[in-house]
């Protein structure tokens, strides 16, 4: 009479969750660093429209501040702590052309927090905007 081998399997449970868990969680890390890139780049693409439309229609002595203003204010409503964005107003042109506001946003973000602290790690993100200044903005 043969006898049967029982528990040769013990323990095969535990190995496999041992090799699987960490991939898990990487993958799951790197969906949340996508996301937030994603997040954070849209930000920064909002950010440069936001400032370049609103020195596009303020007066050209403050255009510059305005489109400053305009884009931190997008960037801190969203919780980034990004650079000043770069407004560069081309207003004054001549008769029958249109002056245009340029806007640069970048951005680093950071990805050090996603497993652990210290974990290297971040992304730059950079969205330029141009508008067409206003016509029939306040002068």
């Amino acid at each position: 009479m043969r006898r049967r081998q029982e528990g040769v399997d013990r323990g095969s449970v535990a190995i496999e969750a041992a090799m699987l868990v960490p991939v898990f969680i990487v993958l799951v890390s790197l969906v949340i660093a996508a996301g937030r890139i994603r997040t954070a780049d849209g930000v920064v693409v909002e950010a440069s429209r936001d400032a370049a439309r609103a020195a596009s229609m303020a007066n050209p002595a403050g255009a510059q501040a305005a489109g400053w203003k305009a884009g931190a204010d997008t960037l801190a409503s969203e919780g980034l702590k990004c650079p000043t964005p770069v407004v560069v107003p081309h207003m004054n042109v001549g008769p029958g052309q249109t002056g245009t506001v340029k806007a640069t946003v970048t951005c680093t973000v950071s990805l050090s927090d996603l497993l652990w602290r210290g974990l290297p790690g971040k992304v730059t993100i950079t969205s330029s905007f141009t508008a067409v200044v206003d016509t029939y903005r306040t002068q």
